[in-house]
């Protein structure tokens, strides 16, 4: 899942690196001087000069963003999760994107993904935080479009590209691609089912993978806001029969929330030799992984965990009443005014639904497609693998960028800004939320992405093995982007 946000020497070597930015030097030395810059800063601990490195080396902030109190809690925040990391490269995703890789002892893979202005003096733009191997990159045919393309001419530059990629048996699903809340393009590829021929269409519904850990955590926020649970709460109050008690009495909702808890996943040797079927609620997962012993104390690190997401999702049925099912599909998708969203078993003949297709193999198997039907649990879970089309993901961006979900001071703790709870009075934040977001899943024949900020939203859903729908998604939204803000 990637994260937006908003780096460590000390400020005499900050203020030395940015003098040290001349006119003599290409854009893409500038960059990779403020993207290193920032990562350096991060190491050296020091929150306030992590605070002036962003504020010496970002673009200039929009009319009205008064980001200076946002920006000292993020500061704080990244260098207590992130201080320690160690940089291994750095690469250029496209034009004015630029990922520094890092890692950390005890702790998962990082992509630090810094957008840069288009124009000196090249100031960051914006940066997203990726955990985890982000995967091969897909090899994708450049996306082009006329100069000065009208939006006529950018719907028929995507339906050209994405014929491509039909062709080339590379992409199968639906896109999306939305201009200030309002779809302005939206187009299917492929095969929904393969065995019966029946093609993909705006409607279908695929698995999103890990983009439900999103509904979970704003249910925690909800139930949060109603003040039936706090972040500190341990396990061990909301779920009394957890099988480890002294797990459940020292792992606390924050930590699971944060991937900090120290639980390890489902995805173990006895989930893939057993039946599927024996997995049809989040506490049916328990058995995989409540009597193992912690990865490490809850807190000292950081380790991505689907795990952690299962006991929040028994803590969500506990404390709610309703399965977790029941509570997500009122208080998420009807909502949000997700009509197609559902968590639907893979056995029942539910209608237009994609059946997922995967080539990962063992070595002595050829590659060729097959179904994931028996790879993945039965139903979905408060960890991944509700069902959903893109016109759904439109309508939870939108509901979540206008406060329908949870109230402006929640809405910014869910991108990200953990202090917004601790403020005194409700945050003025704008009509629409002008955050920068990009979620993502991924599982054998699941991709799913949704990468968005206050104008743009680009959405992917596919059928085949991921990260296709990241690779698309991250193929499209810089140009889209710049596009239709000259033609809009």
């Amino acid at each position: 899942m990637r994260q937006l946000v908003i780096g460590a020497l000390t400020i005499t070597l900050l203020v030395t690196l940015s003098h040290s930015i001349t006119s003599a030097e290409s854009p893409e030395e500038i960059m990779e001087k403020r993207a290193l810059g920032f990562v350096t800063t991060l190491q050296a601990g020091d929150s306030e000069a992590l605070f002036v490195y962003m504020n010496e080396n970002w673009a200039p902030a929009k009319p009205g963003d008064n980001r200076d109190g946002r920006w000292t809690r993020i500061a704080g925040d990244l260098v207590k999760r992130h201080a320690q990391v160690e940089i291994v490269g750095v690469t250029v995703d496209q034009p004015y994107l630029l990922s520094v890789q890092t890692t950390e002892e005890n702790g998962p893979a990082l992509s630090f993904i810094f957008e840069f202005e288009e124009t000196p003096p090249y100031g960051i733009v914006q940066l997203g935080i990726e955990a985890g191997d982000r995967g091969p990159k897909a090899d994708l045919p450049d996306f082009i479009m006329p100069p000065d393309a009208s939006t006529d001419q950018i719907v028929e530059a995507l339906n050209i590209w994405f014929g491509t990629l039909e062709k080339q048996d590379k992409f199968s699903g639906t896109a999306l691609i939305a201009w200030q809340g309002k779809a302005i393009f939206t187009g299917a590829w492929g095969m929904a089912d393969k065995r019966w021929d029946i093609p993909n269409n705006a409607d279908t519904r695929f698995d999103l993978g890990s983009i439900n850990k999103s509904f979970t955590k704003i249910a925690i926020g909800q139930l949060l806001l109603a003040d039936k649970l706090t972040l500190d709460d341990p396990l061990s109050k909301h779920i009394s029969d957890y099988p480890n008690a002294e797990v459940a009495g020292k792992v606390t909702i924050r930590h699971l929330l944060e991937h900090s808890s120290g639980l390890g996943d489902i995805f173990t040797e006895e989930f893939f030799n057993s039946s599927k079927s024996l997995y049809e609620s989040p506490r049916d997962f328990f058995a995989l992984f409540a009597d193992a012993p912690l990865q490490f104390e809850p807190g000292e690190s950081q380790s991505y965990s689907n795990a952690g997401f299962m006991v929040l999702g028994v803590i969500i049925e506990n404390v709610s009443g309703q399965t977790y099912y029941e509570y997500v599909q009122q208080h998420v998708f009807d909502r949000a005014g997700m009509t197609g969203a559902g968590f639907f078993r893979r056995d029942d003949p539910v209608a237009n639904v994609a059946e997922g297709y995967t080539q990962m193999r063992s070595e002595d198997e050829d590659g060729s497609w097959r179904s994931n039907a028996f790879m993945l649990p039965v139903r979905g879970n408060s960890a991944g693998s509700a069902q959903a089309t893109v016109a759904d993901l439109l309508a939870f961006d939108n509901a979540l960028r206008t406060y329908k979900l949870l109230p402006p001071n929640y809405t910014a703790w869910y991108f990200g800004d953990d202090g917004a709870l601790t403020q005194a009075k409700l945050m003025d934040m704008p009509e629409r939320a002008t955050v920068g977001t990009g979620i993502a899943g991924g599982a054998p024949g699941v991709s799913a992405a949704l990468e968005s900020d206050e104008d743009l939203a680009v959405i992917i859903l596919s059928n085949y093995d991921a990260p296709i729908a990241e690779s698309v998604s991250r193929a499209l939204y810089r140009p889209l982007k710049k596009a239709l803000g000259e033609t809009m």
